[in-house]
């Protein structure tokens, strides 16, 4: 039995690709008909014949993220002409389920619009040689990753699967709290 047959009326997040950067489109979409959904999004600058201006655009392009429940989201994908297409988890073959803990945190990552918040490539740090924590104060409070040094700062990573790795501003040692694995 498919994931999209068990858990036909739970919400989960599915992480979603959109052909060609309609990103915008399926998201004008899915508000409209009122599911759930996210795209990380920062300001960059822009040249149009010559005048740079500053323009609101997708972080990641291609790329949503879609809270409903299996049987709506195959529902949609089927019914609609909509471009889309899920992201499978390489390990299952199953569309890729994210965590509502790990999708919070990811969001909140992104969210604060630090300038010096990155979204990596999951294969461009190593997680594995971090600690897992949780940071205690400052404008990322409450966010659980792994600690690592990436590009010679300290930085909380928050990864979601196989799919991107949003990575903190500098967080001092102090605002740190190592949890413990189980």
């Amino acid at each position: 039995m498919s994931i999209i047959e068990r858990s036909d009326k739970s919400q989960a997040w599915f992480a979603i690709r959109v052909t060609y950067s309609r990103e915008m489109l399926v998201k004008s979409y899915l508000d409209g008909i009122g599911i759930e959904n996210y795209i990380p999004m920062h300001t960059a600058v822009r040249t149009y014949n010559g005048t740079s201006r500053k323009v609101w655009e997708p972080l990641v392009h291609n790329l949503i993220f879609v809270r409903t429940s299996a049987g709506e989201l195959k529902r949609i994908k089927s019914e609609s002409a909509l471009p889309i297409r899920y992201i499978m988890n390489r390990e299952t073959n199953t569309p890729t389920v994210i965590p509502e803990r790990e999708m919070q945190d990811f969001i909140a990552v992104v969210a604060t619009l630090n300038e010096h918040v990155e979204i990596v490539p999951p294969e461009a740090v190593d997680l594995s040689s971090g600690d897992r924590v949780r940071i205690t104060d400052g404008p990322f409070r409450g966010i659980e990753g792994v600690y690592i040094r990436h590009k010679g700062h300290s930085k909380v990573a928050v990864a979601i699967r196989d799919i991107a790795t949003a990575l903190t501003a500098y967080v001092p040692a102090k605002f740190i709290e190592k949890l413990m694995t189980e």
